[in-house]
């Protein structure tokens, strides 16, 4: 697995496109509502909804199509030839994303500290460190559904969409929903960027008390995080006319021909 989980590595790191995407979109983002808004009281609402926001579409999204192309390929077909199972598969996929993510949130952090002046405890950089772990597995494992759903790119840019953008306007990353309706309030509680951006929003402000208030987001975001993970691997499909098939289950054809 750890052969696998270099090889995505690099090609992540070479691919120009990946890259734009994942780190200059969220620094331009983050510098130009920084300088815009321009209020130190705003800055830490602006880290955390930056930092989640790109995990939100950096995982899900970039997941799903690259997960969608190395099928339509054909890579997959010849990984199911070897005793790689499904769930070690998505485990190097989101190691790789999820060091990708660390990366990117790195750059993020020093910007937003340089020129934003966001003020970060130990604590709190700890604990951001944790919430970006936890939620960068969620969320690359939303990615493998929503390919997993999808036959071809137009299926996946499309499900992949209606899956990240009404997280993030049910959300309070970069907004208070207190005076929007009481259903979209409710329909964000149920969704799990909603506790990403909570368990954020506390680490980035971390205090003393910081480990008990971050303990239920950051608990409801892993219940999410495994849910995820097992939809993923149940869903998951080797090549583009195959359904579906369970993980672990790939070679039973080869098994029950032995």
């Amino acid at each position: 697995m750890f052969t696998i989980l270099t090889t995505m590595l690099r090609g992540i790191f070479r691919d120009i496109h990946t890259m734009v995407w994942n780190v200059a979109f969220p620094l331009a983002m983050l510098v130009g509502l920084g300088l815009y808004f321009d209020n130190p009281a705003y800055s830490d609402r602006l880290l955390s909804g930056v930092l989640t926001t790109n995990v939100l579409f950096g995982a899900t999204m970039v997941t799903a199509f690259y997960v969608m192309s190395h099928r339509n390929r054909g890579v997959y077909k010849l990984l199911r030839a070897t005793p790689f199972s499904t769930l070690s598969f998505i485990t190097a996929m989101t190691g790789a994303r999820t060091v990708l993510a660390l990366f990117v949130s790195v750059c993020v952090i020093i910007v937003s500290v340089l020129l934003l002046g966001v003020s970060l405890s130990l604590t709190g950089s700890a604990l951001m460190l944790l919430v970006l772990l936890i939620g960068t597995v969620c969320f690359t494992a939303i990615g493998f559904i929503a390919a997993n759903l999808s036959r071809d790119e137009s299926n996946v840019n499309m499900i992949s969409n209606l899956m990240s953008f009404p997280l993030l306007f049910t959300s309070e990353a970069f907004y208070s929903l207190e005076q929007a309706p009481q259903w979209v309030r409710v329909v964000g509680q149920l969704q799990p960027f909603h506790y990403l951006v909570e368990a954020m929003g506390i680490a980035v402000k971390a205090n003393g008390g910081s480990l008990s208030a971050i303990g239920l987001p950051l608990g409801i975001l892993t219940g999410f995080t495994v849910v995820c993970l097992v939809l993923a691997a149940f869903t998951f499909r080797w090549d583009s006319e195959r359904p579906a098939s369970r993980a672990g289950k790939h070679r039973e054809q080869h098994f029950s021909s032995v």
